[in-house]
């Protein structure tokens, strides 16, 4: 998201218009194993690690890490500032884009009951236009030359609906409401290109929009039923919940940010930028987003090897990040020590969920506090995730 767009979006209308928010109800979640965490030799590092960066502003952190020596969760800060209700280990929040890790999973199980679905291997070398309307993909940049693939790894130069700023407009103006793709797509449309298809790689939340379109076309189904049924309900995840297909639990936390970089946080829970259209939208917590990547990284159980294989052929780089199908390679600037993955960034949520496969090393956390935009906490963030990364990387 472009940050001096975002910032002066919501400097200019967010107190004319606020919609109510419903407060958080306390609820504890307990993991799915028995909590080894005070044994975990690390455990005091962990503890202090959140507790110095709640001190320093962020609201509510969840975390948890997976290595050599065992798992340790842990949580601080609360989900409901206004409330005084605590953030848990188990507490349910946004994860932003990790749903884009789901949707991609999604579209590999599709694709290995191909009979039955219509999704096979092949169809990521089709172009959109086999499932998208011409009156739909004649209006997108690169519209009728890219690929299902294309969209997956990031490859098409469509624009991102994330950086237009006529799209915050519509969310401040109309907060709660939950939109159809095409309405989404209305505000991308007749845009330039931002380059060629598979010249580069540019992350754009408009891609996996497209993705779950197809997924809706090809199979004639809501692409959220088959999330549900295909895979949070197999892996177990019950305490995950996609909005706004979907109603969300009153457990779930609040959302923050610093709107007026002044140091005090504003809860911007109540404005959904799209959730529900592939991109945005799942709300889980670190025992369920565990669940998931030991099951589709780890154990590798969930996924066919030859899904996986094709899901992991990492592309085209992107600032720090490489892009697989589906799944993203970050921190690459770490060389041998990237992790795969994904990681989530919305209005007010930040959210990691990476396997570091040359350490053996899992990282989840979840933070109830926008890390998209520019703000002051936004260092904090950064800071918080480099110590957490040299500490479990050593």
């Amino acid at each position: 998201m472009k940050a001096i767009i975002y910032t002066i979006v919501v400097l200019f209308l967010f107190s004319c218009k606020k919609a109510f928010v419903e407060p958080t109800t306390a609820k504890t979640i307990s993991s799915p194993w028995a909590d080894s965490s005070s044994k975990h030799p690390d455990g005091a590092v962990f503890r202090n690690l959140i507790e110095k960066y709640h001190k320093q502003g962020l609201p509510g952190i969840s975390l948890l890490v997976r290595n050599n020596k065992g798992t340790w969760f842990g949580a601080t800060g609360k989900a409901d500032i206004e409330h005084n209700i605590s953030f848990d280990p188990g507490q349910v929040a946004s994860v932003a884009s990790i749903t884009k890790f789901v949707i991609g999973t999604l579209v590999f199980k599709l694709m290995e009951d191909s009979v039955r679905t219509g999704l096979g291997y092949n169809s990521l070398q089709k172009p959109i236009t086999t499932w998208l309307p011409t009156a739909i993909t004649n209006k997108i940049a690169n519209g009728n030359l890219i690929t299902l693939g294309d969209c997956m790894k990031h490859e098409t130069g469509v624009p991102d609906i994330i950086e237009q700023s006529t799209f915050y407009l519509a969310v401040l103006n109309q907060p709660n409401k939950n939109w159809k793709p095409e309405e989404i797509l209305d505000f991308i449309y007749d845009k330039p290109a931002i380059f060629k298809p598979r010249d580069t790689a540019i992350y754009s939340n408009t891609n996996t929009l497209l993705v779950s379109m197809i997924i809706d076309a090809a199979t004639g189904k809501k692409h959220g039923d088959l999330m549900d049924q295909i895979v949070l309900t197999p892996l177990q995840m019950n305490n995950s919940y996609y909005q706004s297909y979907e109603p969300t639990p009153s457990n779930v936390a609040q959302g923050y940010f610093d709107l007026y970089n002044n140091g005090k946080l504003v809860n911007v829970s109540n404005l959904i930028a799209g959730s529900g259209n592939g991109y945005y939208g799942l709300h889980t917590n670190i025992f369920d987003l565990h669940t998931f990547i030991e099951a589709v990284l780890l154990k590798q159980t969930f996924l066919s090897q030859k899904s996986l294989s094709i899901m992991k052929t990492f592309g085209k780089t992107d600032d720090i990040n490489r892009y697989g199908y589906g799944i993203m390679q970050k921190f690459i600037d770490r060389g041998i020590d990237a992790g795969i993955g994904h990681s989530g960034r919305g209005l007010g949520s930040t959210a990691n969920l990476f396997y570091f496969p040359a350490k053996g090393v899992t990282h989840i956390f979840i933070i109830n506090y926008g890390t998209d935009s520019e703000s002051s906490l936004r260092e904090v963030f950064y800071s918080f995730q480099d110590e957490l990364l040299d500490i479990t990387l050593k």
